[in-house]
C-alpha cells in the first residue's frame, strides 16, 4: 500500500509539468506572419570539425520546417520527434529539412536525438534569442510548440501555432500540398 501511494505521488509530480504545458494556451498570435521573411539564426555544427551555419544557408537549396518545442524528453516532444524520425524520408522527398528548436542545452538535445532516433538537426535556444523572433514564446520564457515552413526563397509559407503535436504523416502531406500550390 505504501509503495503504491509513493508511486502515485511520483507519477503525479512527473505529470504536473506536462499537464501545465497542455493547459497553457497561447495568447494572441504574435508570431511571424505567412509571407514574411524568416528571421535568420545560427545552426551549430553537428559534429566537431564541421562548419557551423545558419538558416540562410538553406536559401535556394532546401525548404525548412522549423519546429519549436517545449522540452526534450517530455511525452509530447518524444512522440513528435520519434514520428519525425520514422517519417523523415517523406519530408526529404519534399526537399524539406527539419530543424527542432528548444531551450534545452546542446548535450540534452544530442541525447534526445539519439534516444528518439531523430534524423533532423536540433538547435539549442538556451539564450532565448530565436523563439522571440518567431513569437514562439510564453510569458515565463518558455517555448510554445509552433511550426513554420520556410520555402527556398527564405519566406514563411505555412505555419501552425496551435501549440499541439501535429500528426507527422498528415503534416508531411499537407506541406507537400502547400509547396505544390506554389505557396
Amino acid at each position: 500500500m505504501r509503495r503504491t501511494f509513493g508511486l502515485a505521488i511520483v507519477i503525479t509530480l512527473l505529470a504536473i509539468p506536462v499537464l501545465a504545458q497542455q493547459l497553457q494556451t497561447p495568447g494572441p498570435d504574435n508570431s511571424i506572419k505567412v509571407g514574411e521573411m524568416a528571421p535568420d539564426f545560427p545552426i551549430p555544427a553537428a559534429q566537431r570539425g564541421q562548419p557551423a551555419g545558419s538558416l540562410k544557408d538553406f536559401q535556394g537549396k532546401k525548404n525548412v520546417l522549423i519546429m519549436f518545442f517545449p522540452a526534450a524528453f517530455s511525452p509530447g516532444c518524444t512522440t513528435e520527434f520519434t514520428q519525425a524520425g520514422i517519417h523523415y524520408d517523406k519530408f526529404a522527398a519534399l526537399d524539406i529539412e527539419l530543424i527542432g528548436i528548444s531551450r534545452d542545452g546542446p548535450f540534452a538535445l544530442n541525447a534526445f536525438k539519439t534516444s528518439v532516433g531523430a534524423k533532423n538537426t536540433f538547435v539549442s535556444d538556451l539564450e532565448y534569442v530565436i523563439a522571440p523572433k518567431y513569437g514562439a514564446t510564453t510569458p515565463n520564457r518558455g517555448m510554445l510548440r509552433y511550426y513554420f515552413l520556410v520555402d527556398k526563397s527564405g519566406k514563411i509559407v505555412w505555419k501552425d501555432t496551435s501549440n499541439r503535436v501535429l500528426e507527422t504523416e498528415k503534416m508531411a502531406a499537407d506541406l507537400g500540398q502547400v509547396l505544390k500550390s506554389g505557396n
